[in-house]
């Protein structure tokens, strides 16, 4: 198992690399949908620290005509002009008729994955039983049905889920340990706040994203501040990987000028509508491609030190390591996600000055 906190548990959130899921939730459907092999608890073992989730609702299948209607939220990956919402009733497993959105995806462009109450129970499980010196953080983004997502958070982590008003940036991984961080997007901290009256003291902390955001960093703001974005052009199907390369390094570059608190965000995806996200997947992860995600992410943390003051510490110098430590991308966002892959991420924690030094050429 893949662990974080022997990295030391005053390190604080943003002094540390983790291994991030992308669309985690999404272990099935078709070779230009599905982006995971393992559950959230395999992902979690792995060494995946923050998992990326969408969740909606959809129908339960095989319900038997003349009983009441059941959905299921769950996972979804599809392009939101492919989805059907409609408003209806239904029961949500716990005997209680609730008016949600339902959604359908036009000309199959687009599936569901696990389901949110099993993913929270294996995220639950992890940090209580099976490493509970360790933490996970639940990003739900793009969701339908707020509250009743933040209805099952609660229920399925029970104590294990955070509920403080908390910086998650610059806190502890001592204080983090043994506990599942659920961070909403600002429309579902809105939409539950108004459900449900709930706030970071009952665990709905929020994420913002400063990359496509007016304002900087806060230090009192409840959740998580990152800086980066994945996704590539709908309309440029091939050479996936040279085009993300090529956002990666932009994104990167304009973290360094959001702090050194705020936490970088890389994604080493390469999605699209057409061909296997796995065969592409698979040739990020060849080792010339593998170079290269860790020279990327070593010339984000070179950006700053040079764009501040050029003159100050010789490019290839080992003296160079220590400064770049304060303005690594924090967290790599990986489809497909293994033990193979995060330890390669895992194994950035432990680069020494000269390692970081060698890696501050181009990518």
């Amino acid at each position: 198992m893949i662990t974080y906190y022997e990295l030391g548990p005053d390190k604080q959130l943003n002094e540390i690399v983790v291994a991030g899921s992308h669309d985690a939730g999404i272990t099935s459907g078709g070779t230009n949908v599905k982006t995971q092999s393992l559950d959230i608890g395999e992902q979690a073992h792995a060494g995946v620290r923050v998992f990326d989730l969408r969740i909606a609702a959809t129908s339960v299948p095989g319900q038997r005509a003349g009983l009441p209607k059941q959905a299921e939220l769950k996972a979804f990956h599809a392009n939101p002009a492919a989805m059907k919402n409609e408003t209806k009733s239904r029961h949500l497993g716990d005997g209680v008729m609730v008016d949600l959105q339902r959604t359908k995806f036009k000309l199959d462009a687009g599936d569901f994955g696990l389901g949110l109450n099993q993913m929270l129970k294996d995220a639950q499980q992890f940090v209580a039983t099976d490493a509970p010196n360790e933490f996970l953080i639940l990003k739900f983004d793009k969701c339908l049905n707020w509250p009743f997502i933040a209805d099952a958070c609660r229920r399925e982590l029970g104590d294990q889920m955070l509920k403080r008003h908390v910086n998650l940036n610059t806190m502890k991984l001592r204080d983090l340990s043994g506990h599942v961080i659920c961070v909403f997007s600002d429309k579902g901290v809105m939409d539950i706040a108004l459900h449900r009256n709930w706030g970071p003291r009952d665990g709905i902390l929020g994420f913002t994203n400063l990359s496509s955001s007016i304002s900087g960093y806060e230090d009192g703001y409840p959740g998580l501040q990152y800086y980066g974005k994945g996704g590539t052009s709908v309309g440029k199907p091939f050479n996936k990987l040279t085009q993300n390369e090529k956002k990666q390094r932009k994104l990167v570059g304009g973290a360094t000028k959001a702090g050194p608190e705020v936490m970088g965000m890389m994604y080493w995806t390469t999605t699209g509508i057409f061909e296997s996200i796995e065969e592409r997947n698979d040739t990020m992860w060849k080792p010339p491609n593998v170079a290269k995600l860790k020279r990327l992410w070593a010339q984000g943390l070179a950006e700053y030190v040079y764009r501040e003051n050029p003159l100050a510490i010789p490019e290839g110098s080992p003296a160079i390591g220590p400064v770049r430590k304060q303005r690594m991308p924090n967290i790599v966002m990986i489809d497909f996600a293994d033990d193979r892959k995060c330890a390669v991420i895992r194994g950035l924690n432990d680069l020494t000055p000269d390692d970081l030094a060698a890696l501050g050429g181009d990518a």
